[in-house]
């Protein structure tokens, strides 16, 4: 997740940032003196979790108009976890987040699994700042993705129910979440979609690359024929407004057509590279899927509707673009 909306208000807009992989020539976006005030690139990524700051609380709780942030220390349990989940990345992803990942932060009572935000250094450099959900450490992937689905809905209509089943269940939600957000470092770097915020679009930015071609027609815009009704109104985690679970059936019906691994994905190609990415890592590295269930109950007569995005070939069918940043790694 990147709180796009919510970046857009933090930073000034500038539509015409001239940017490349490595540097950013603007001074308007946030230095990493605001959020760190040492960064070392040579320590481990896992000696980069740091107690946030009161001004990072204060930022975050202003950003998400709450006051219930605060900042979570990892027990010894919790580390080893986030660092035998690291191992499992992508050499690729590995790499890049030990180069540009300058911090991370856990905090309690965050809003949704992770955050992803883009900071420059004195010299102009673009790095990356981490924010987690601790819940994510504790809760098993099937958990933490039934909470996500429901998320989208109201929870008070009886005759729907989603519940969502993972086969190989065996993983905490953090490795979703960790998959997922170092996807988003790779596509800020790298550009498997033209530009991760729309912030970053300059003249130089590509209309469409291999990944968003035939998909999308701008960043949160699909083409007509994989755009449906209600789309663009989810709102995951609270961020929005809420659609009435009565219109389950027809909104994952509607997902089903389309080459997007969720409803999440769906929103922008940013986050449709994510997630796709993340499940195709998931079911291809890991044996773990996942699968939505729409159980509908109306005057005693049950109908249920599944989408599972691993059976869809639309969406199968983009995971040749993954190729590349696979490379020949066969560590797994």
């Amino acid at each position: 997740m990147k709180k796009a909306i919510v970046f857009l208000l933090c930073v000034s807009l500038f539509i015409n940032c001239r940017h490349h992989k490595n540097q950013v020539d603007n001074q308007q976006l946030p230095q990493t003196s605001f959020f760190t005030s040492d960064i070392d690139l040579s320590i481990p990524v896992e000696n980069r979790i740091q107690p946030a700051p009161a001004n990072v609380i204060s930022w975050l709780n202003d950003m998400d108009a709450t006051d219930d942030y605060a900042s979570y220390t990892l027990t010894r349990e919790d580390k080893s976890l986030f660092v035998s989940y690291l191992e499992l990345l992508p050499q690729k992803y590995k790499q890049i987040i030990d180069e540009k990942v300058v911090a991370v932060y856990f905090i309690d009572n965050f809003m949704g699994g992770g955050m992803t935000f883009p900071v420059l250094d004195k010299n102009g450099n673009l790095y990356m700042i981490w924010f987690y959900n601790p819940e994510i450490l504790h809760r098993s992937i099937a958990e933490w993705i039934n909470f996500r689905e429901n998320s989208f809905f109201t929870d008070d209509e009886d005759y729907v129910r989603i519940f969502v089943e993972c086969a190989g269940d065996d993983y905490f939600a953090l490795i979703h979440t960790l998959i997922h957000e170092a996807s988003h470092v790779y596509d800020y770097y790298y550009h498997v979609t033209p530009f991760t915020e729309p912030v970053f679009q300059n003249e130089a930015s590509a209309l469409e690359t291999a990944f968003t071609g035939g998909v999308w027609e701008d960043y949160n815009q699909p083409l007509e024929k994989y755009d449906f009704v209600y789309r663009d109104e989810l709102y995951a985690y609270g961020f929005g407004p809420v659609q009435n679970k009565l219109l389950a059936p027809e909104i994952y019906n509607s997902l089903a057509s389309t080459p997007f691994a969720s409803l999440y994905g769906s929103k922008t190609w940013a986050e449709d590279f994510a997630e796709s990415f993340t499940w195709f890592y998931l079911g291809e590295y890991l044996n773990c899927s996942y699968q939505v269930n729409i159980i509908i109950n109306i005057l005693s007569l049950e109908q249920s509707i599944v989408y599972d995005p691993l059976s869809n070939q639309l969406l199968t069918n983009r995971f040749i673009n993954f190729e590349s940043i696979l490379g020949s790694d066969t560590r797994q």
